[in-house]
C-alpha cells in the first residue's frame, strides 16, 4: 500500500467516524486523525493543509468518490470545443462536478451552458475515467464521465470560469488540465468512428 492509499483510508475512517460517532472521546480521536491526514496530503500536494482539511470537512455522509462530467463536442472539421480555465490557464473540455438532485446528463447540460453559453443534447457515454488521490495534486478519488454532446442552441461565449472558448485542433494545445488530453483524444476517436 502506498502512502497516498494509506492516507485515503485514514481520511475515510476519520470522516466516517465524525459523521456517525456520538462519543465525545472518539470524535476527538477522529478529529486528530483528520488533521494528521490533511497535513500529510498537503505535504504530497500543492494545497495548504488548511485547504485540504476544509475540503474534507465539506463532505458529509458516507465517503464515496466524487463524480465529474465532461462534454465531447466537435464541429464538422473534427475540431473539439475547448475552454481555457481562469483558475490555472490550462485547456480542457467543458466540464464540472455532478450536482445532487441532477442526473449526470442534467449536470452535463448545466456545465456546458455555464462555461460556453451553448445548449446541448447529451448523447452516448464515451469514456469513464478515474483519478486516484494524489493524481494531479488532488486529495480525492474521482470518477469522470465523458459524454458525446450535440449543440442544439445558445451562443458561444466566455464565462467567469473561462478566458477562451472555441473549437480547436487538439494537436495545437500543449497545456492541458489534468488528464483532459486523454479525454480530447477519446472524443476525437469517437467522432472518427461516427463519420465512418
Amino acid at each position: 500500500m502506498s502512502i497516498i492509499e494509506l492516507l485515503e483510508e485514514l481520511r475515510a475512517i476519520a470522516q466516517l467516524g465524525l459523521n456517525y460517532s456520538k462519543d465525545i472521546y472518539d470524535r476527538d480521536r477522529y478529529e486528530r486523525l483528520l488533521t494528521l491526514a490533511s497535513a500529510q496530503y498537503s505535504a504530497l500536494s500543492s494545497l495548504p493543509s488548511s485547504e485540504v482539511e476544509k475540503r474534507f470537512r465539506a463532505e458529509l455522509g458516507y465517503i464515496t468518490p466524487k463524480i465529474g462530467v465532461s462534454a465531447a463536442i466537435l464541429n464538422d472539421h473534427g475540431e473539439l470545443l475547448l475552454v481555457q480555465r481562469t483558475d490555472d490557464s490550462t485547456w480542457c473540455l467543458p466540464c464540472g462536478w455532478a450536482e445532487v438532485r441532477e442526473t449526470p446528463q442534467q449536470s452535463m447540460k448545466r456545465e456546458v451552458q455555464e462555461e460556453t453559453g451553448l445548449l446541448v443534447e447529451v448523447g452516448s457515454l464515451i469514456r469513464l475515467g478515474c483519478r486516484m488521490p494524489g493524481d494531479f495534486g488532488q486529495p480525492h478519488t474521482t470518477y469522470h464521465l465523458q459524454f458525446y454532446c450535440t449543440v442544439v442552441g445558445g451562443t458561444l461565449q466566455e464565462s467567469h470560469e473561462t478566458t477562451n472558448v472555441g473549437y480547436y485542433d487538439i494537436s495545437s494545445i500543449n497545456k492541458w488540465h489534468a488528464d483532459h488530453q486523454i479525454d480530447a483524444e477519446a472524443a476525437h476517436q469517437y467522432w472518427e468512428l461516427l463519420k465512418k
